[in-house]
């Protein structure tokens, strides 16, 4: 009688394991769907960083197009009213030239700044998708594991 108790304790720890292996097969599905979700934000989060760098561009042409507009304008207006483009004219012009630059130089560097997150943002995510393939991996040996450990239960439930 105490061969079937043990055999009886085997074959429960062995039904245990299977469904320990069961549960680790699960999870090592939803770590896989989860980093494949984080590969995911990061492929959206390079793809933005490459549309600031272009909105920023093109941000950046409208900018020095109405910055020499407003200088032709300058020169336009000086050279109506009669005035040679000298003292005040000059003053006038390379006001409107340092405003512009720092404007610019501030778009210019806002979409950097924009950039780097968006680039920092993919390379988070990435660890992460790296993170989640790794516990991945883990519970799929761990299953393994489980398995074998039922099937040696199994055998000890048999012998007994």
């Amino acid at each position: 009688m105490a061969n079937l108790g043990a055999s009886l304790n085997d074959v429960g720890a062995g039904v245990s394991d299977l469904f320990q292996a069961s549960a680790d097969r699960s999870k090592a599905s939803y770590d896989l769907m989860e980093g494949q979700e984080y590969t995911l934000a990061s492929d959206l989060a390079t793809q933005n960083a490459q549309y600031t760098q272009m909105s920023t561009a093109i941000k950046e042409a409208g900018e020095n197009r109405e910055i020499t507009q407003a200088l032709g304008k300058t020169q336009a207006d000086v050279a109506g009213a009669g005035f040679a483009e000298s003292g005040s004219a000059l003053d006038i012009l390379r006001s409107g030239a340092q405003q512009g630059a720092i404007v610019k130089a501030a778009t210019s560097e806002q979409g950097l700044i924009n950039e780097a997150g968006y680039n920092e943002q993919a390379a988070s995510y990435n660890l992460m998708a790296t993170a989640a393939d790794q516990a991945a991996s883990a519970e799929g040996t761990a299953a393994k594991g489980a398995d074998i450990a039922a099937i040696i239960k199994f055998a000890a439930a048999n012998w007994a």
